[in-house]
């Protein structure tokens, strides 16, 4: 019983820690510029815990904050991913649409005067 409340406590913790410490921006710019491949490369490249949070624990705590630190921090890596991915593909459709439909057709029109 004790173990499993200190596996929970060390997974909570470790899930915190890593929320706080994976860079969102660049993940979110991974999926921008990348498209699915930053995505792919979100999901296939695993954050690891720093070695300071992990100083003086028994290696059980070290396992389980290990395990539930790299599945967080995958997590919230591909799910940023995924924003940057679909922003860059609506900005990149809006920008089609505008030259499809908009100013660039427009202006396309109106110089080509015969």
């Amino acid at each position: 019983m004790v173990q499993a409340q200190s596996a929970q406590r060390a997974c909570m913790q470790a899930e915190m820690d890593a929320e706080a410490d994976v860079n969102k921006v660049l993940w979110i710019a991974a999926g921008f510029f990348l498209g699915l491949l930053g995505v792919g490369a979100a999901y296939v490249l695993e954050p690891d815990p720093p070695a300071s949070n992990l100083l003086g624990k028994s290696p059980e705590y070290v396992a389980v904050y290990t395990d539930c630190y790299k599945r967080k921090g995958k997590s919230v890596q591909v799910k940023n991913a995924v924003i940057g991915c679909v922003l860059g593909n609506l900005l990149y459709v809006g920008a089609y649409a505008c030259c499809l439909f908009g100013t660039c057709a427009t202006a396309g029109a109106a110089g080509s005067t015969y």
